[in-house]
């Protein structure tokens, strides 16, 4: 009997809200995270409109922010964060979904976008797998670039395909919510589209 695979995108599927937000909250002191947020309004408006690049405004983001953190630092914020802060962001349908598949003996992978820092402490304490984007650090500080590409797009595809093949599983279930999930949602033999707005 072949063992089930369920590839999870994680900001809008797993969670209510994009985390890179939640997360700037969480780490960057008031004044500094209204001040940043202000200088960054032509990159935002500019991602809104589809002018400026998922990847390209992410970096840009990170640069304004956290350029110069000690990794130290970043690693601690982003555990805080998983800890106190992003367990309110999950949809408890998909949370309820996750346990399913992990009962069923599937293997479980969270394909995301944000990054690992963030992100990795929940899905390390919910047993599940990850593939994400990597911050850059060099000489111990976040340079504010990425270590490797955004995992996004096309890119997710890469990255699960670097881990499995997905035709040694079945069934293949994959959520995601978004554009940057179509590649990844193409794997599907159940694709769920959207899925979990009950919360």
């Amino acid at each position: 009997m072949s063992r089930g695979l369920a590839l999870f995108d994680f900001d809008g599927t797993i969670t209510r809200a994009d985390t890179l937000y939640h997360f700037l909250r969480h780490a960057v002191a008031g004044p500094r995270f209204y001040l940043g947020a202000l200088a960054l309004l032509p990159v935002l408006l500019g991602y809104k409109l589809g002018l400026v690049g998922n990847a390209r405004a992410k970096s840009l983001v990170l640069r304004r922010f956290f350029r110069g953190w000690p990794v130290e630092r970043f690693r601690a914020a982003g555990e805080s964060f998983c800890r106190e802060v992003l367990p309110g962001l999950i949809r408890p349908g998909a949370l309820a979904r996750i346990r399913e598949h992990q009962e069923r003996g599937d293997r479980v992978l969270v394909v995301s976008a944000s990054l690992a820092d963030w992100v990795g402490g929940w899905c390390a304490d919910q047993g599940l797998e990850l593939a994400a984007t990597e911050a850059e650090v060099a000489a111990g500080r976040i340079t504010g670039n990425f270590a490797g590409a955004n995992c996004h797009g096309p890119e997710k595809v890469r990255r699960i395909k670097a881990l499995l093949d997905p035709a040694d599983y079945a069934p293949v279930h994959v959520y995601g919510d978004s554009g940057g999930d179509r590649e990844m949602l193409a794997l599907a033999t159940e694709p769920h589209y959207k899925p979990f707005r009950e919360g």
